[in-house]
């Protein structure tokens, strides 16, 4: 990282996160790089997370606490991002932990771009034993690291992790009850032709628990996902000029069909043991609402290969 410092601006929503705040706080307070502040939005916790808050305030000066002036994760980020006034903005979440050079490392990666959005890897922990599930995302974000297609995968996966990224104020937006609001925000970014720059690092420790909120609002469940990314496929990437088709028979599948016709009703759905009946589209758009095992991926990707159709431009993975 060049001598170059400016003020980084953390912005952390926090609901009833007693049992961790104190860690959080303290891996914050412990970066290597020390030109921050950390503007925490308390969203009505009926826990002790506001004394911890107003004991850390004292103790840091760095460290600034408010309570959410409306109800929400989203009101609570964008509270805390106007009382911010830093340029440049990342977010934590109260439950987890900063590896003590994770602002240095993203900083390093961002070389202050104001066209990008800086990211690293991340790490899943817990006081019981994590799930298959968060492994394999983990596995598979930290994978879109090493081979820097995040964009191909957009509508597969949030392809950054809500709390491990650094970027420039004017690219931060939480659009009022859009939810995932982390997934939303990355959408903005894709929109927007955002560069994502990644650094070969482990910059986030995520806290796996039974409390978290991934895990209890309907918010963040799988229908919440599906509606958010057919919305944006509409809004951002849908040519209407090419005809469009829909793969697979599952409840994905249903999902897709459910919210695609919400828009329009002129698409093709090809189960996979039909797939040859691509080849009488003429340039289609093709949704992939199926992720088979390995070879059978392969053989897909190979056919999209053979019809001159590319990852990401013209076909995603859902």
């Amino acid at each position: 990282m060049n001598n170059r410092s400016e003020l980084m601006s953390i912005i952390m929503p926090a609901k009833n996160a007693f049992p961790w705040m104190e860690e959080c706080l303290e891996s914050v307070i412990k970066q290597s790089y020390g030109l921050w502040e950390l503007i925490v939005v308390n969203d009505h916790s009926t826990d002790h997370t506001a004394e911890v808050l107003e004991e850390y305030s004292k103790k840091d000066g760095r460290i600034k606490h408010y309570n959410n002036n409306g109800i929400g994760i989203i009101d609570a980020l964008n509270m805390a991002l106007q009382r911010s006034s830093g340029e440049w903005v990342t977010r934590m979440d109260a439950d987890d932990i900063m590896p003590i050079n994770k602002l240095e490392t993203l900083i390093s990666a961002l070389s202050w771009n104001k066209n990008a959005v800086a990211t690293g890897k991340v790490k899943y922990f817990s006081d019981q034993p994590v799930s298959d599930g968060y492994k394999n995302y983990e596995k598979w974000l930290n994978k879109r690291i090493d081979r820097n297609d995040h964009w191909d995968w957009m509508y597969r996966e949030c392809v950054i992790s809500s709390a491990n990224w650094l970027t420039h104020r004017n690219n931060v937006e939480f659009e009022e009850n859009v939810y995932p609001e982390d997934y939303a925000l990355t959408f903005h970014w894709y929109k927007r032709g955002i560069s994502i720059l990644g650094a070969d690092a482990i910059t986030h420790h995520w806290r796996e628990h039974v409390e978290r909120t991934s895990r209890n609002s309907k918010d963040y469940q799988q229908e919440a996902f599906f509606k958010l990314k057919i919305n944006q496929f509409f809004k951002i990437t849908r040519d209407i000029n090419r005809p469009l088709a829909v793969m697979g028979s599952n409840q994905k599948s249903k999902l897709t069909i459910d919210f695609i016709e919400s828009h329009t009703s002129n698409f093709d759905h090809i189960q996979l043991e039909n797939i040859s009946k691509l080849k009488a589209l003429s340039s289609p758009q093709v949704l992939i609402a199926v992720y088979p095992e390995a070879n059978e991926r392969a053989k897909i990707q190979s056919l999209m290969e053979d019809l001159h159709l590319k990852m990401g431009r013209d076909w995603w993975w859902l």
